[in-house]
């Protein structure tokens, strides 16, 4: 592990020179939606027009897709107000996704266990009222728990992804949570039962487009499936990125700084989860909030996260769960275009990191 963590230490300069500056958990925390009520979310919402042609888009390598810089996470999709049992608000979802595409955002990361169980529905619905080249759709398989991980009960679960989401193929397909529970679960998710096997070759088929993987948890997991890249091709890799997880990584995290430069030693594109630590870095204290809007008075606090994680040449897009409308016009605003962060703003940011 301490080899790990020593193999890509690197100073500003060689941060910025990978970044490209100037240029352009646990299975129930992955199952969640939104809370009850609007949580206290520090300034999420800045003020202005919200362009509609200027979204920044990355090219992604295999197949040639135009992928919006920012992706819809639809983990944390509306609920109806007082419903007990957390019904998710199709009418505010159509709403959401109608806003989202018109202007300019085209990728959708869902999963059959968010939104207990009820987000690739509410996805499909809203999306399939769109023509089907319109969007990218990304979804998991999500078979954490052991009774799922037999060949049986994994594959009615990634046949099952199909029929909710209305598509006869997927554009992107991971396999979800690598490294919770370390070797044993892999094997027992995705190598002994065949499922990586059949995976590969339904992107053979073409009922799968891309295929990767998201990582939480076991560093030993990511480093085994990153050695069969020249065997299995991944198509993307899913890691959480952040200003403070960057080199400052704790619990089932692992430093991106180290995530990161391993995807790029293999041009692998990385796609970004939790830019802004579960939303932690919009409740900031007073004086981070402060420094940060003396920079960029008009902008939100939260636009510095998504600029931070932007701003690798590598990723292809930075998810955001955007319940709320404010935050969807907030985030389009930032990504268009991208202005990414300078060599003074990485450092005020490693400095707020700290």
């Amino acid at each position: 592990m301490e080899k790990k963590i020593k193999k890509e230490k690197i100073d500003r300069r060689e941060f910025l020179k990978r970044l490209g500056a100037g240029a352009a958990v646990s299975a129930v925390a992955l199952s969640g939606c939104r809370p009850k009520r609007n949580p206290a979310s520090g300034d999420r919402s800045a003020q202005g027009e919200v362009p509609t042609d200027k979204m920044t888009y990355r090219t992604n390598p295999t197949t040639g897709d135009r992928v919006s810089l920012l992706g819809y996470g639809c983990m944390r999709w509306p609920t109806v107000a007082d419903s007990s049992d957390e019904q998710i608000d199709q009418q505010m979802v159509n709403s959401l996704v109608d806003y989202a595409i018109a202007h300019g955002v085209n990728y959708f990361d869902t999963s059959p266990a968010y939104c207990k169980g009820r987000s690739e529905r509410a996805t499909g619905i809203a999306l399939s009222r769109h023509p089907r080249d319109k969007y990218l759709i990304a979804t998991k398989l999500s078979n954490f728990a052991p009774a799922t991980w037999s060949r049986e009960a994994s594959l009615a679960m990634y046949r099952n992804s199909f029929k909710e989401l209305q598509v006869d193929y997927l554009d992107y397909l991971l396999l979800h949570g690598i490294g919770m529970g370390g070797m044993e679960a892999l094997k027992g998710r995705y190598l002994d039962n065949g499922m990586l096997d059949f995976l590969v070759a339904e992107r053979e088929a073409g009922r799968v487009r891309n295929l990767g993987f998201s990582y939480h948890g076991d560093i030993e997991v990511f480093d085994y499936l990153l050695a069969r890249h020249d065997e299995i091709k991944w198509d993307f890799v899913q890691i959480q990125l952040n200003y403070v997880d960057y080199r400052h990584a704790s619990g089932m995290n692992f430093n991106a700084e180290y995530l990161y430069a391993e995807l790029e030693k293999r041009d692998i594109p990385a796609i970004v989860m939790e830019p802004l630590l579960g939303g932690r870095l919009t409740t900031l204290t007073n004086y981070l909030n402060g420094r940060l809007k003396q920079r960029r008075p008009e902008e939100s606090v939260a636009s510095w996260a998504f600029r931070f994680a932007g701003s690798f040449p590598k990723v292809l897009t930075v998810l955001s769960g955007m319940t709320y409308m404010e935050h969807l016009q907030d985030n389009i605003r930032t990504f268009s275009p991208i202005d990414p962060c300078t060599e003074e703003e990485l450092a005020l940011l490693e400095d707020t990191a700290q």
